[in-house]
């Protein structure tokens, strides 16, 4: 397996990042675009790996479809050829996709009537679909699991024959489930979000204009950490938004505690130093899951204490990166205590020694590579296992990452 080792030099002048597109925004389009017959235009798509598969299964004629680790094109998938008339389809992923739970979403196409089969374990991919009409009616959706679930149903839902009421319990990424309800609106699907309840009534998506993807709000995060871990005086990034429907915006205010202040400008952002650090943090961070890794890394380092809530979803993602947490961080010294489920402590080591080589892994997981790597202004000497790994959301990121004056040598 090929290994990066990262050796950082003094960046004291400002920075620019090139920031990809959001494969959130990406994916529900594509689907929505697939759904409306290519009606619309789509521009500034992401580049990731991710988006780029969903893109050949979408275009693919074959009777089966292996869509990698890219879990939301996955889920998407499956509801998405469940109502493909006359289409089967056998839909699969990399060993640790059919690891990951997808009951929840099959149970409820099937209440609507869709034709899908395990052919392995009872839950999990691999999946068989025959695609047929499909009616509405009233579902309960435990949204406690993935988000990705219910967003998955209601893309498809104003094609199916009647009206599609969705009743949520345990709403977990909400952000991500208000994305999708904003973007099915902007095509002039017609819906209704009000407490628990989405209502989808039967229509078609449409669109005038083009639609232009925004820049990755969750992609960001990994320059915060780089400004609050190093003397770089700015970092700006041109196309992001105050008034993205991206939930992991919440950026801006989470990172003012490790004193990064977000100015938002007429093209962008720029990141620059800000309020002291505070040193006992206290976070929910439920509804924006992403974030985590990257929040967790940066309170390792600058934090005495920090306790984050809204983990239980990190079991179940590319990796579990709770476990992924624990035993990276302890190789600097650091313990990442769970509390249940859903909550981690993180408690530093008072004296790091800089002096460290630190041999990172990174479990097949594009974050938990790109949340380690600006450890490398810490350290010696950092090794990063897998790099290319990030091409599944980010792939120009260690290019990105050497603007800041991180140095790479492949080994």
């Amino acid at each position: 397996m090929d290994k990066l080792t990262l050796i950082a030099n003094k960046q004291n002048s400002a920075v620019e990042i090139n920031l990809p597109s959001s494969k959130s925004e990406s994916n529900r389009l594509l689907i929505m675009q697939a759904l409306a017959n290519n009606s619309f235009r789509i521009s500034g798509l992401s580049s990731a790996e991710d988006t780029i598969l969903l893109q050949r299964a979408l275009a693919s004629t074959k009777p089966e479809v292996n869509v990698g680790m890219a879990g939301t094109a996955y889920r998407f998938l499956c509801a998405y050829f469940a109502i493909q008339e006359g289409k089967r389809v056998r839909l699969s992923g990399a060993d640790r996709m059919h690891e990951r739970p997808i009951g929840i979403l099959v149970d409820a196409l099937r209440k609507l009537g869709a034709q899908i089969s395990y052919l392995e374990k009872e839950g999990y991919p691999p999946l068989e679909i025959v695609g047929k009409k499909l009616s509405g009616g009233e579902l309960k959706v435990d949204a406690s699991v993935s988000s990705q679930f219910v967003s998955a149903l209601l893309l498809i839902a104003p094609y199916l024959s009647t009206t599609l009421k969705v009743g949520l319990s345990e709403l977990v990424s909400k952000p991500y489930v208000d994305l999708t309800v904003s973007l099915m609106k902007r095509l002039n699907a017609e819906i209704h979000f009000k407490g628990k309840l989405i209502t989808v009534i039967p229509s078609k998506y449409s669109s005038k204009v083009e639609l232009e993807v925004e820049k990755d709000w969750s992609s960001a995060a990994f320059f915060y950490q780089m400004l609050a871990l190093t003397n770089i005086p700015k970092i700006t990034f041109v196309g992001l938004s105050e008034n993205s429907l991206q939930g992991d915006r919440r950026l801006a205010s989470v990172f003012e505690s490790f004193g990064v202040k977000t100015v938002f400008t007429t093209t962008g952002v720029e990141l620059i130093k800000g309020p002291e650090v505070q040193q006992s943090l206290t976070l929910d961070l439920t509804d924006c899951p992403d974030l985590i890794p990257s929040v967790a890394v940066t309170a390792a380092i600058l934090c005495d204490f920090a306790e984050i809530k809204g983990v239980q979803t990190l079991r179940i993602k590319e990796s579990d990166r709770v476990s992924a947490l624990k035993n990276e961080l302890d190789k600097i010294g650091v313990k990442v205590k769970e509390l249940g489920k859903d909550t981690i402590q993180i408690i530093p080591k008072k004296e790091i020694d800089i002096n460290l080589k630190v041999a990172f892994s990174t479990y097949n997981d594009h974050r938990m590579a790109m949340c380690l790597a600006p450890l490398a202004v810490l350290f010696n000497e950092v090794e990063i296992e897998n790099p290319k790994v990030v091409s599944k959301s980010f792939p120009h990121f260690w290019e990105e990452l050497e603007k800041c004056g991180v140095v790479k040598i492949t080994s």
